[in-house]
């Protein structure tokens, strides 16, 4: 794991200070190797290397989570390549050698290839005169680019992007760019697509997602003996303590909040009755105010949504990492793809399978609502997020059920139905089965110290926000130039 930087001088002139003022404003964690290549060759080094001149470079910042998690970019055939992500479909003892094996002497043709698997990922690759960058159809890791007249720069997060005088722009998943100095040519490879309705019994479809959560699970904790799990006693972070368990990992289940919040009993019976341990850690406004900067930071812009699942996102992260593990799970997207949220409740009550039309298109904007944000708060942590729910096996089974399978046509039955007749097949109790969805924001409290902290002020949430945001994003990249 660890971040990308590529940067590109338009009229031929050296951009070596500038690419290591974007490898310095990577993230906050402090990384295990640098490495930065040209077109002549590749440096590597344990702290920031002497920087070659050059007008066409590619800079990694490795955070190693695995053993065998090797030093980037990597050089084979005449270019270099940086790749951030996993290969959930194979065994590979290294998942970089997994996609430069792939790539082998045509990457461009061959980087194709890549999005027909079950992989996580982003890449660039520095070949010739130009870089090719690309990032798998679900968006579990984030990707943006920024040019002007002068520079072009492809990033992991927008603040490395920022501190060379740019604004940063998503790089949308599913998509390959090949980047030269006349400029960016961008085309779809592949994006998450609508399946027909697929007729099944809710007991088959219990059966198949129970095979399939199972596996993606167990893929995700291929090559780790211990994991960090956010935990609410909900049934999604319930169901997924049980497949960790089960596929023989460690576990280490955070629940954080606000002090006060009434999660917490919850999640500790949830968590006794698995059998596995929890760590239950209460904030305070003081945290809120100490912490805030540094979620504004990680999130890179201050969404009032995005900031307020972010504080308790980053609160267990940390606690994670303090205690050692460096992989962390979530149930992030289990609430799209199954029908989590009250809007989509009332929509079939409403309208009926119109809905349908409503949870393919969040599914398809999660990764800009929901998965860029956590990675980026886990990365800036040390840890690496994994995302069993979108596990793009899981998605596509998702997508091809019947609406009457996620969601009853009365508002206020609980909804996931489909997760919770899973649950009940496991064994868990009725209140784990049956406890009602509310979101992190709110279960937490975070949202509720937030708008506390901006009404102290005489502000609006959002207007508090975006001038702290402001504010942060001046101080922090002044202290890095």
């Amino acid at each position: 794991m660890g971040q990308i930087a590529a940067l590109m001088n338009r009229d031929g002139e050296d951009i070596s200070s500038k690419l290591g003022r974007m490898l310095e404003n990577a993230s906050q964690c402090r990384g295990n190797v640098f490495g930065v290549a040209t077109k002549t060759g590749v440096r590597v080094s344990h702290g920031m290397p002497k920087m070659p001149i050059s007008d066409l470079m590619l800079g990694h910042k490795l955070i190693k989570i695995r053993p065998e998690d090797p030093a980037q970019p990597l050089s084979q055939h005449g270019y270099s390549m940086a790749t951030e992500g996993r290969n959930w479909s194979s065994g590979e003892s290294s998942d970089t050698t997994f996609v430069a094996d792939l790539f082998g002497r045509e990457p461009r043709q061959a980087a194709e290839c890549l999005y027909r698997e079950n992989v996580s990922f982003a890449f660039t690759v520095l070949e010739e005169e130009r870089l090719i960058c690309g990032r798998d159809e679900v968006g579990h890791v984030p990707m943006y680019i920024g040019e002007n007249d002068e520079l072009i720069a492809v990033a992991s997060n927008r603040k490395m992007i920022w501190a060379v005088g740019l604004e940063a722009k998503r790089f949308k998943p599913g998509y390959l760019a090949e980047i030269t100095r006349q400029g960016i040519s961008i085309r779809v490879i592949t994006n998450i697509a609508q399946p027909p309705e697929v007729p099944i019994t809710l007991s088959d479809a219990v059966e198949k997602l129970d095979e399939l959560l199972s596996h993606a699970v167990e893929a995700r904790c291929r090559g780790v003996f211990r994991v960090a799990l956010g935990f609410s006693g909900g049934i999604d972070s319930s169901l997924l303590a049980y497949y960790l368990d089960d596929a023989g990992v460690q576990v280490d289940l955070f629940c954080v909040g606000m002090q006060g919040s009434r999660g917490f009993e919850a999640a500790e019976r949830a968590a006794d009755y698995l059998d596995l341990p929890l760590r239950l850690e209460a904030f305070d406004a003081e945290d809120v105010e100490e912490d805030l900067d540094d979620v504004l930071w990680s999130v890179e812009e201050p969404d009032p949504m995005k900031v307020g699942v972010g504080l308790p996102m980053f609160w267990a992260a940390r606690g994670a990492s303090e205690g050692g593990t460096r992989v962390f799970l979530s149930g992030n997207g289990s609430d799209e793809l199954f029908g989590g949220y009250h809007k989509y409740a009332m929509e079939y009550a409403d309208t009926g399978d119109t809905v349908r039309a409503s949870i393919f298109r969040d599914v398809v904007s999660a990764h800009e609502v929901n998965y860029e944000r956590d990675h980026k708060i886990c990365s800036d942590l040390g840890m690496e997020l994994r995302l069993p729910f979108a596990d793009i096996e899981v998605i596509r089974f998702g997508l091809s059920l019947p609406t009457g399978l996620k969601l009853s046509r009365n508002p206020d039955v609980r909804r996931k139905l489909i997760l919770r007749a899973l649950a009940r097949e496991i064994g868990f109790t009725e209140e784990m089965v049956d406890r009602p969805k509310k979101a992190v924001q709110y279960s937490t409290k975070a949202n509720k110290a937030l708008t506390k902290m901006a009404k102290s002020e005489g502000k609006k949430l959002r207007d508090f926000l975006a001038e702290r945001f402001d504010r942060v994003k001046k101080e922090r990249l002044s202290e890095a130039t």
